[in-house]
């Protein structure tokens, strides 16, 4: 009968034990699900939450919360887990690099532009690089080349092209702005100085533009290649 007793005592402590623990890890996802969600929130007030180019998009049937994705993003509060599930916070942060789909364990991130509520809006660009709006150039990543040395010899060609195509006299105080110090936006910046053109570059961060932002140990596909001046 003691015995009897005793084991009721023992299983009895185990299942109280591991309710415990139950409740205090889903009391545990439950603040950390709220904190990601006044995130979410204060995303979408800075006008953050929306993604404005490359992205990752998840899939929650398929994630099982290993917050692989959230470690291996270099970036700050671009991805999060809420109740129990990866969700994004401040796509619009985004840089693209990739590191949370391939750091995924079960494929459950693809890397997308556009969404439901904000579509593919890619401008017609031709072969000088000038989209279909007149004097509007775009060269690099931001026209979905992410190589270095494509960025850098588009940067180049559509200032020549500008050089040569758009000579017509005017009374702005710049020939040309280029937006964006990354690889493209230095070539075009220093073809522009070859060609005398007066011009000013602007870059929201730092010289080099987001290669400045590239997490450790990320595969770049570059080649020798040849800058103006």
């Amino acid at each position: 009968m003691e015995s009897a007793l005793e084991q009721i005592a023992i299983y009895g402590g185990v299942a109280l034990f591991c309710i415990l623990v139950v409740w205090i890890y889903l009391r545990k996802q439950k603040r950390e699900s709220k904190i990601v969600e006044e995130k979410i929130n204060k995303a979408k007030q800075e006008g953050l939450f929306e993604p404005v180019s490359l992205h990752p998009v998840i899939d929650i049937n398929s994630c099982i919360r290993t917050g692989a994705c959230v470690s291996a993003c270099p970036e700050k509060d671009i991805i999060g887990i809420k109740d129990g599930k990866a969700t994004t916070i401040n796509a619009s942060k985004c840089i693209g690099h990739g590191a949370c789909f391939h750091a995924c364990p079960t494929q459950a991130i693809t890397l997308c532009i556009g969404t439901e509520k904000r579509g593919v809006d890619l401008p017609h660009v031709n072969q000088n690089f000038e989209t279909n709006v007149n004097g509007i150039y775009i060269a690099g990543e931001l026209g979905g080349m992410g190589l270095i040395k494509n960025a850098v010899e588009q940067g180049k060609q559509a200032v020549e092209n500008i050089a040569k195509y758009h000579k017509l006299p005017h009374h702005a105080e710049f020939d040309l702005i280029i937006v964006g110090a990354g690889p493209a936006g230095i070539s075009a910046s220093l073809t522009a100085k070859k060609h005398n053109l007066r011009f000013t570059t602007l870059e929201q961060d730092t010289l080099g533009g987001t290669v400045y932002t590239f997490p450790r140990q990320k595969i770049v596909m570059t080649s020798a290649m040849d800058l103006p001046l």
